[in-house]
């Protein structure tokens, strides 16, 4: 029922995203597990359960999320959040400074720059969430597969990927995806079925 909601009725929720990652882990499905609570993450990234759970099963799978603090900033507010944010400022600005070219009074000019500190602030961190979330496509490994040098069975396997690893989606061929990883402080780039990966990205 989680699934057709998903599919079918494009039901966004992040307690539905919980409630199939615990599902999935369950039954054995570790890739669609973590797939599902990076999920539920990315719209609740301070809730302590789905934060855990992501932790759990990273562990599981044998994986090392690494993140930088300018990432682990960004990563603390939702996208929703930044988003609602930062319109409500900009409203609160536009309020401000047009009630001060009306009324000219000095608590609506400081109340416009105050907004405008904040919008500072706010434009940058929503021009890299939706960057990250959006603009760069990531995927979940669903199962572990061989990564090939080309699009197509006939090309040669160049490495291995394990289930349940975060991957970027350079482009696409066809049923063949090119993606990008890391593994030990290095780049490494290859193509994969599109049936072994689960996109993140809304």
């Amino acid at each position: 029922p989680y699934e057709s909601l998903i599919q079918i009725e494009k039901v966004n929720n992040l307690y539905i995203y919980y409630n199939l990652s615990n599902a999935y882990y369950r039954n054995g499905n570790l890739g669609k597990a973590i797939l599902n609570i990076e999920k539920a993450l990315r719209l609740a990234p301070r809730d302590r359960e789905i934060k855990n759970n992501t932790e759990y099963l990273n562990t599981v799978a044998g994986l090392v999320r690494q993140k930088s603090f300018p990432d682990t900033f960004v990563q603390y507010f939702s996208l929703n959040e930044i988003t609602a944010a930062s319109a409500v400022i900009a409203i609160l600005f536009l309020t401000a400074l047009s009630l001060f070219v009306i009324k000219r009074k000095l608590i609506l000019k400081k109340a416009a720059a105050v907004s405008v500190v904040f919008l500072i602030i706010c434009i940058p961190l929503f021009a890299l969430k939706v960057y990250n979330e959006i603009a760069v496509k990531e995927a979940i490994v669903l199962s572990a597969s061989n990564i090939r040098s080309g699009p197509g069975e006939n090309n040669s396997d160049i490495f291995t990927i394990p289930e349940g690893k975060i991957v970027s989606v350079v482009s696409k061929n066809g049923n063949w995806n090119n993606i990008k990883t890391e593994s030990e402080n290095k780049s490494l780039t290859g193509w994969i079925e599109n049936s072994a990966l689960g996109s993140i990205n809304a």
